[in-house]
This record gives C-alpha cells, structure tokens and sequence, in this order.
C-alpha cells in the first residue's frame, strides 16, 4: 500500500504514523528488500534507534492484533454485523492501492460500511 494512502487510512485507526511507516518499512523486511537496521535508518522524520524500531514495529503489530479480538468481541456481543463486516472485506481491492482519483471515492464507500458495520 502507498504511504500516503496508508497515512490516510490510518488516521481513522488506532495507529500511530511512526506504527503504520514501521509496519511498511517491516514488510520490506521480510521480504528480503532491507535490513531491520536500514528500516530502523529510513523511519522519517530523522532515523531511530534499532531499538527504538522494533519497540514501535512490536506496538504496531499488538494493535493489529488487539484491533481483531476488537472485532471478534464485537461480534460476540452482537455489536457488529457479521454481513456487513464480510461486506466491507469484499468491497476491498486486492492490490489496496487505488489511484489517487479513486481513493477517497474508496474511502467514502469504506466509511459508509464501517458505520453500518457497528450498531449503535
């Protein structure tokens, strides 16, 4: 996913920018692209500690995690639609990275599930 776009979507979630660059410097990672030491060096706005990054990537990772439970609770408690969840899953594109023209069109669409995904 684009950073920008990623930034964007990440404000209307419990993540941090420092977690959500951290998150992306990590799947660069994995694949092989970068060191963690070179991720820990291009975190913006200045370089951090190696430390510093994991301490981040760690939090990021527990939120995403947190963030699923969330949901399952949700659901248990019958707070959350499960139709409208599958839905919102469905609507998403599989590359996630919409043009520029067509991201906040996506984000609406994602916005209008959310809030039909939760009862009130």
């Amino acid at each position: 996913m684009g950073y920008d776009y990623a930034r964007k979507l990440g404000r209307l979630s419990a993540l941090t920018e420092a977690q959500i660059e951290s998150l992306q410097l990590h799947r660069r990672v994995l694949r092989g692209e970068i060191s963690s030491k070179e991720a820990a060096n291009l975190r913006t706005p200045d370089p951090v500690k190696i430390g510093t990054y994991h301490r981040v990537l760690d939090q990021a990772l527990r939120n995403l995690q947190s963030a699923i439970w969330t949901v399952i609770v949700g659901l248990d408690l019958g707070f959350v639609r499960a139709e409208e969840l599958k839905r919102l899953i469905e609507v998403l594109p599989s590359n996630f990275e919409p043009d520029e023209a067509h991201q906040e069109e996506l984000l609406d669409v994602i916005r209008a599930i959310v809030r039909r995904v939760v009862i009130e």
